[in-house]
């Protein structure tokens, strides 16, 4: 065969490779294996730059002693009441209850009284999801009690997204069922500092198998493992044992902690591993990233499809013009992509998973060397 017929098929048979591998690698990113290994680096590279804590945050646990000193849970909506009149004197910027009150109480005076204590405060109440069935076949939200609703500063929802490890590590701005788009009740508790709030407008929601719409995913970093924000016990705060100065101004979230054995407890990024972590601590790293403007972005589309191709292309093209040191520009390609894949994450505040990438250069390499080995024993030279 001609030397330059040669050159031409090993030249199309890399644009073959250039268009195909690309595709092939996008469709296996969204498959076990590729997907676990990107959270583990993202782990890693999470902790690279870990945040402080946020002092404007600080958590009023329902805990073992609380539940000792006031009875099992449930409690009456009266304690609720009691705690937000505690808390008036002291001012603070907002209080965020991570339960659900969705049922009325069993004594209707007592949501009555809860609701003219929220005038006093500006509360924050959740909404319940609740998940399709077979009768019901479109997942909806469970509003808060109607006179608790209309007295709350405002009303959204608390729903964590969990990876396929088991782990937490984002949210969705805002989540719905198409008729109504209902923002992170977080995003509602930030604002009060002055944070604008993103429109619903621009990138098209997810929509799930059941009708449900998902917008705006975000990720955030944690401060530490369980227990790095100030804890301050239900009950010694409804007692007034917290000196007023610990509450003044801050954001307070309700919610329960570890050894209430209430089961509110989720996994989280730790450095080796995933560790528990209250769900209510969960929400208060979200904040954090929230009102320090430090919040992490997944691009998806054209830009999540380039950072697959582009390196793959790139060693190809290397491959191609320098044939002999292949090997070295499959090990550059593949460190520079990591490196730039950490600096995105820990500057930009992007995250563009590497295992594809990575995985595609090393391919690249070695089905280019692999065709010219086959090439060179097809045709030795003389």
């Amino acid at each position: 065969m001609p030397p330059a017929v040669r050159s031409t098929r090993l030249r199309v048979e890399c644009l073959l490779i250039a268009l195909l591998l690309p595709a092939l690698l996008g469709w296996l990113a969204q498959r076990p294996g590729l997907q676990e290994a990107n959270l583990f680096l993202y782990d890693r590279l999470l902790h690279l730059r870990r945040p402080a804590v946020d002092p404007g945050i600080a958590i009023i646990g329902i805990d073992a002693k609380s539940l000792a000193a006031l009875g099992p849970w449930p409690w009456p909506r009266g304690l609720e009441a009691d705690l937000l009149d505690r808390l008036a004197p002291a001012a603070p910027r907002a209080v965020m209850f991570d339960l659900f009150m969705t049922q009325p109480a069993p004594r209707a005076e007592d949501d009555a009284r809860l609701a003219a204590a929220m005038a006093r405060v500006p509360v924050f109440l959740t909404v319940r999801f609740d998940p399709a069935t077979a009768a019901r076949p479109q997942s909806r939200f469970l509003q808060p009690v109607p006179v608790l609703a209309r007295a709350a500063a405002g009303v959204g929802h608390v729903n964590l997204l969990v990876d396929s490890d088991g782990a937490v590590r984002e949210i969705n701005r805002f989540e719905g069922d198409g008729r109504q788009q209902v923002p992170y009740l977080g995003m509602l508790v930030a604002a009060r500092g002055g944070l604008d709030l993103p429109a619903t407008r621009g990138r098209p929601a997810e929509r799930g198998d059941d009708g449900w719409r998902m917008q705006g995913r975000f990720g955030f970093r944690f401060a530490g493992t369980a227990a790095s924000y100030p804890v301050l016990s239900f009950v010694d705060v409804l007692r007034g044992e917290v000196p007023t100065e610990q509450l003044r101004d801050r954001i307070l979230l309700v919610g329960t902690l570890t050894d209430s054995l209430l089961g509110d407890d989720l996994n989280v990024p730790a450095r080796r591993f995933a560790a528990p972590m209250p769900g209510v601590e969960v929400h208060a790293n979200a904040i954090h990233a929230l009102r320090a403007g430090r919040t992490i972005g997944f691009p998806e589309g054209a830009a999540r499809a380039l950072w697959t191709a582009l390196p793959i292309w790139l060693v190809l093209l290397m491959c191609a013009w320098w044939p002999r040191s292949a090997a070295v520009w499959v090990v550059a390609m593949s460190a520079g992509s990591l490196a730039a894949c950490a600096a995105l994450l820990a500057w930009g505040a992007l995250w563009l998973p590497p295992a594809a990438p990575l995985l595609g250069i090393s391919l690249a390499g070695l089905l280019w060397s692999w065709r010219r080995a086959v090439d060179a024993l097809r045709h030795p030279r003389p």
